[in-house]
């Protein structure tokens, strides 16, 4: 069995939007109260979760809802595919949006969603770094039977998770640092 790790290196962009029970949006409510500010600015503030006392919400990043997220095609975006510790390639999200050649060099599934925001509250979240070590366990390795997953999220590119024969890879760390986080209510 071989390892086959691919890292995604660059910024990531994250959209949430909350839906959650009406007892958890009640207890939501009554803490962002109590602290004297809007929900929507509450979620954003990380001592609104201690308060919060929920243990399936302990951060940000756990709110219950729709989520969409990935690396970001930006030019400080990076893909490195390694086998067994090797780097076997080096790619960019660019190299993956194939639309003009005629022999495709990476299997690419495009998916596009035009998201019309409905009324709720969403939380828009964009960090840089290490986005993601994603690992399996290989027979045999070949580069054909990687499939990585473009999501056209109105106008943003992002590059979810890759795959591997149609098995979802695990996401094992990330180590990113927020550099822009922004809530708002329609």
């Amino acid at each position: 069995m071989q390892l086959l790790k691919i890292n995604l290196h660059g910024e990531s962009w994250t959209l949430n939007k909350l839906e959650c029970s009406a007892d958890d949006l009640s207890a939501c409510k009554q803490v962002a109260a109590t602290m004297k500010v809007p929900l929507a600015k509450a979620l954003i503030d990380p001592f609104f979760y201690y308060y919060l006392k929920i243990p399936r919400i302990p951060s940000v990043e756990y709110l219950p809802g729709k989520k969409w997220s990935g690396l970001l095609d930006s030019p400080k975006n990076q893909i490195e595919i390694l086998l067994d510790g090797k780097k076997i390639q080096k790619l960019q999200i660019q190299d993956l949006n194939q639309g003009q050649l005629l022999f495709p060099l990476y299997a690419v599934h495009k998916t596009e969603i035009t998201e019309n925001y409905g009324p709720g509250i969403y939380v828009e979240q964009k960090a840089i770094g290490f986005i993601g070590n994603h690992e399996i366990k290989v027979e045999d390795f070949s580069i054909d039977d990687l499939q990585f997953h473009l999501l056209q999220f109105n106008n943003k590119l992002l590059l979810q998770r890759p795959a591997y024969q149609n098995k979802k890879v695990i996401s094992r760390r990330k180590e990113t640092l927020l550099i822009y986080q922004n809530s708002f209510e329609i």
